[in-house]
């Protein structure tokens, strides 16, 4: 068994992290200070990353940007780059946290730091456009956060001691639709005002059809196989909450892709890939794997098509107007256990495998008839779940963030209307 000797000792010393959280809500804040972190403080990436770079480049000047960060190497690789970086628990990081009034983060709190949020302004831009239920929605009854919002008064403190950043309320939310924000009035239990409809930072690039910080083997491998003729099929699995992952023979599939005439890139979610469900996929012809600490998008302007289940990642590709096919082998499961927000029939518009000859046949499907008798479905899906289909959703999102967050006499001194505050024409 391995333990994390980290998340022991924050629960030993818990007593005075809530008293640290109680303190840092009398901390001197300023509104012209914003702390970024992502996916609990150990990837720089998401739409916290994509907005935190377009700030850094186009924002107001009067505006400080910090990143905090649990990993010395992001923050080492940011400062190479010029950018202001902290570790959350140095005293730089720390000072950081407490000064800023404004705190932009994708999922939750602790993707900076939780114990010293108190007081600021608490900015979620989302993890994404999920079909599985989350936080307050999860019916699940064994689930820890099925506990600590519909648990008995015991189970609700508990859980409440050991993950109170699930707790917290956002003063501001995005989202890519109206029935995106409604979503998330359910999940975080906040008011219609606190959501703007803004569209996904991490989604501009989409809009540009272009591969963003992609290893040169990959970039390879993907050159390679356009010059055999062979479609790219993206194949991106979401992590099980109670196990592994769902029994996959990765053999199996790069027999399938051969058979096919097709490839195939594996992202696995980092969480599966610290988990090492990968280990037998040395040595396939057909089958890659792709670094899982990498944003997915960055991998969508490269590939044909994607393959899939319940990720959030589907509801971002289908921006891009390529084929999807759902490999869903333990839908029955899945929607019984974690919870489904929708029907899923109704929000899949691609064929459904649930095992391999079905997903054999999806994939010669979709190689041979692109989006096909799904196209009405397709569309009718990008119009659910996004408002906005370009590449100014940055800039929306700052434009929400400065408009309602920053400090008073900042707001008050932006420009005309017809002038974004970096200057830039609308």
């Amino acid at each position: 068994m391995i333990f994390d000797f980290r998340a022991i000792a924050g629960v030993i010393f818990r007593p005075f992290l809530f008293l640290l959280y109680f303190l840092s809500g009398y901390a001197p804040r300023d509104r012209n200070k914003i702390v970024f972190g992502s996916w609990s403080g150990y990837r720089y990436a998401d739409n916290t990353a994509a907005l935190f770079e377009y700030m850094l480049a186009n924002g107001d000047p009067r505006l400080e940007l910090v990143w905090i960060s649990r990993d010395r190497r992001i923050v080492d690789r940011l400062r190479r780059q010029g950018v202001t970086a902290y570790r959350a628990w140095s005293l730089a990081g720390l000072g950081a946290c407490l000064r800023a009034g404004i705190y932009v983060f994708d999922g939750l709190t602790k993707d900076i730091n939780h114990w010293t949020s108190r007081g600021a302004q608490r900015v979620l831009l989302r993890h994404g456009v999920g079909i599985k239920k989350v936080e307050r929605a999860i019916d699940w009854p064994s689930h820890r956060l099925y506990k600590l919002f519909h648990g008995n008064p015991l189970q609700k403190l508990l859980w409440r001691f050991l993950l109170p950043w699930h707790v917290v309320r956002p003063d501001l939310l995005i989202a890519t639709s109206p029935d995106h924000a409604r979503q998330a009035e359910v999940y975080y239990a906040v008011e219609p005002e606190r959501i703007v409809v803004t569209g996904f930072p991490r989604n501009d690039q989409l809009q540009r059809g272009v591969m963003e910080n992609v290893d040169a083997d990959v970039r390879v491998w993907l050159d390679e196989s356009r010059e055999l003729g062979m479609p790219v099929f993206l194949f991106l699995p979401t992590f099980r909450d109670h196990q592994t992952s769902q029994p996959f023979a990765w053999t199996k599939l790069n027999e399938i892709a051969r058979r096919v005439g097709v490839r195939v890139l594996l992202k696995l979610h980092f969480v599966d890939d610290r988990r090492g469900v990968a280990k037998s996929l040395d040595n396939q012809s057909h089958v890659r794997l792709a670094d899982a600490s990498i944003n997915p998008a960055n991998l969508f302007g490269g590939v044909d098509a994607l393959i899939s289940d319940y990720s959030s990642a589907v509801y971002d590709f289908i921006l891009t107007g390529k084929p999807l096919i759902f490999f869903v082998p333990d839908l029955d499961q899945y929607a019984g256990d974690r919870g489904l927000y929708y029907d899923f029939a109704t929000v899949s518009p691609g064929p459904k495998a649930r095992d391999m000859n079905e997903l054999e046949a999806a994939l010669r499907e979709v190689a041979e008839q692109g989006l096909g008798q799904w196209a009405d479905e397709y569309a009718r899906i990008v119009d659910k779940f996004h408002t906005y289909r370009d590449d100014r959703s940055c800039e929306r999102t700052y434009r929400a963030i400065f408009d309602r967050c920053v400090q008073a006499d900042l707001a008050s001194a932006a420009l005309p209307e017809n002038v974004l505050p970096q200057g830039r024409e609308n």
